[in-house]
C-alpha cells in the first residue's frame, strides 16, 4: 500500500520491504529494509537497499520512521511512521510467539494500525511453537522406528531454517535441498548456526515434492505449514493477531492479506473501528494522511 509517495511492501520510488519472501518483494530507486532482509533478498533479486537497524529513527521519504522486529523470519520488520494525523504502524507478516531463528517481535502503540490477516479467523488456532516441536520430534522418531526416511516439506526461506534449528537442538542431523542450504548459509552469516547438516542426514528437508527415494528407504512425509499437516507457522494465528491489536491500542485498524474482511468484521464486534484494505491501497484516500 502507499502512504503518500512511499510504498509499504509495494513498489514505489521510495519503498519499505518488510522481509525477504518473494510475495513481499518491491522495486524502487531506494528500498529501506533490515540488513538481513537485504542480503536474503539479494539471493533472488537485485535492487538498491538502504540498511536500517531496529529501533533507530530514520526518514522514509517525508516521514519519520522506526523499525520493530516482526518475528516472522530473520530480519522481518514492522514499521512505525509519524504522520500529520497521528502515528501509523504496519506489521508486515508477523508472529507473537518467539521462533528460534527470528528476532522476538515488538509492537509499539500507534493511532493507526495496518495488520496482516493471513490466519484472521478463529478456526486458525495453533499450538505454541514449543508444543509443535514435540509433535515434530515425535514424527521423526516414529519414522525412524518404522525404518522409514523422514521427509519434511517446507518454505525454503524461513520455515526450513526454523525446522533445521529445531532438529539441531533435539540432536537430529538433516539433509536439506541445495536451495535450502544456500539460504541457510546466509542465516549463518547472521549468527544462526546449524551444526547438524550432513550428506547422509537422518531427516530430509525439501521445498517441493520429489518421487526420489532417499537412501533406499521409503519416505515418511510431512508438510510443515500453518496450512499443512504440522501447524508450525511463522504467521500469527487468530488469537495472536487479537493480542497484537490489543497491545497497539489503535484508534483505527486496517486489515490486509488472507482473511482481511473476516478479521475486520470480528474486530468491529470487539469494538474496534476496523476496515479491510487491498495491498495496493492508497491510504491517503482513506483519510489517514
Amino acid at each position: 500500500m502507499l502512504v503518500g509517495k512511499v510504498g509499504l511492501d509495494s513498489s514505489s520510488r521510495i519503498a519499505f520491504q518488510s522481509h525477504a519472501h518473494t510475495d513481499h518483494f518491491v522495486s524502487g530507486e531506494v528500498i529501506f529494509a533490515t540488513k538481513a532482509t537485504k542480503y536474503l533478498s539479494h539471493l533472488r533479486k537485485g535492487g538498491f537497499y538502504r540498511e536500517i537497524e531496529f529501533g533507530k529513527t530514520f526518514y522514509l521519504g517525508d516521514y519519520r520512521a522506526k523499525l520493530y522486529p516482526a518475528g516472522h523470519m530473520l530480519g522481518s520488520a514492522g514499521i512505525k511512521l509519524w504522520l500529520e494525523s497521528g502515528t501509523l504502524f504496519y506489521t508486515g507478516d508477523t508472529k507473537w510467539f518467539k521462533l528460534r531463528t527470528a528476532e522476538k517481535s515488538r509492537f509499539p502503540r500507534a493511532d493507526f494500525l495496518i495488520i496482516e490477516a493471513t490466519f484472521g479467523v478463529p478456526s486458525f488456532t495453533f499450538p505454541s511453537p514449543r508444543e509443535v516441536e514435540k509433535k515434530l520430534v515425535a514424527f521423526v522418531e516414529e519414522a525412524l522406528d518404522r525404518g522409514k526416511k523422514p521427509v519434511l516439506y517446507v518454505n525454503q526461506m524461513g520455515k526450513a531454517q526454523e525446522v533445521m534449528k529445531i532438529l539441531d537442538v533435539h540432536g537430529y542431523t538433516v539433509k536439506p535441498s541445495r536451495e535450502i542450504r544456500k539460504v541457510s548459509r546466509m542465516y549463518e552469516k547472521f549468527g544462526i548456526r546449524f551444526n547438524n547438516i550432513a550428506p547422509d542426514g537422518e531427516v530430509v528437508i525439501r521445498s517441493y515434492r520429489s518421487p526420489m527415494v532417499e537412501n533406499a528407504l521409503p519416505p515418511w512425509e510431512l508438510t510443515v505449514s500453518g496450512f499443512g499437516e504440522l501447524k508450525l507457522s511463522n504467521h500469527a494465528d487468530f488469537w495472536e493477531l487479537v493480542r497484537i491489536v490489543e497491545m497497539i491500542t489503535p484508534e483505527k485498524v486496517f486489515t490486509v492479506y488472507g482473511f482481511a474482511e473476516e478479521f475486520a468484521r470480528i474486530l468491529r464486534g470487539l469494538g474496534y473501528d476496523a476496515l479491510p484494505i487491498g495491498r495496493v491501497t492508497d491510504l491517503g484516500l482513506l483519510g489517514v494522511l
